[in-house]
């Protein structure tokens, strides 16, 4: 795709640069095109609840080429640092994301179950692919399920450092005891 064309198929990006909105990728397959840019975080509603911040952006690098069997793939790399929640201290954490896929273009399920193991199957059913959705779903994909800072990095809770002063009664209490007075009175 050319920079020249109407102007409603790129999304604004933090630079100069411009991605398509949409693309073709077995049309961009069969030129061997290559995509270089930036899509804000701000911009991928379906990301932003898991994130902390949605501040910053990511990095997109895509490759499209026809393989050996005449299969149209994508290379895409991602590179962004988000900022999730830590689940241990509740403090907020930076997560780098950098991540390669290997995506091969198929018409329907049957044809992604006959991919080659080295492709992720990216369904394309003639429709243009909306390419925010695209980079949104690999970047979910690579969060973490339970982020945590590692164990040298993370805060202690607040339970932790009673537990580390001494103060037992507390962290040993039994959560039913106010039920026991309860049937008392």
């Amino acid at each position: 795709m050319t920079q020249h064309g109407l102007s409603e198929y790129y999304a604004p990006l933090m630079s100069d640069q411009r991605l398509p909105l949409h693309i073709d990728p077995v049309r961009l397959a069969k030129t061997g095109a290559h995509l270089h840019g930036h899509m804000a975080l701000t911009s991928m509603a379906r990301l932003a609840p898991a994130l902390q911040s949605a501040a910053g952006e990511a990095e997109i690098d895509m490759v499209f080429s026809v393989d050996r069997e005449g299969r149209a793939a994508l290379s895409l790399h991602l590179t962004a640092t988000v900022t999730l929640i830590c689940q241990r201290c509740l403090e907020p954490m930076a997560y780098p994301i950098d991540t390669l896929h290997q995506l091969g273009m198929v018409g329907s399920e049957a044809g992604a179950e006959r991919l080659p193991e080295q492709y992720e199957p990216l369904l394309f059913a003639g429709e243009p692919v909306f390419l925010r959705d695209l980079i949104e779903d690999e970047l979910i994909l690579s969060l973490p399920l339970v982020p945590r800072h590692s164990d040298q990095r993370c805060a202690p809770t607040a339970s932790e450092s009673e537990e580390g002063t001494g103060d037992t009664d507390r962290s040993r209490a039994n959560p039913f005891a106010i039920l026991a007075e309860l049937k008392n009175q």
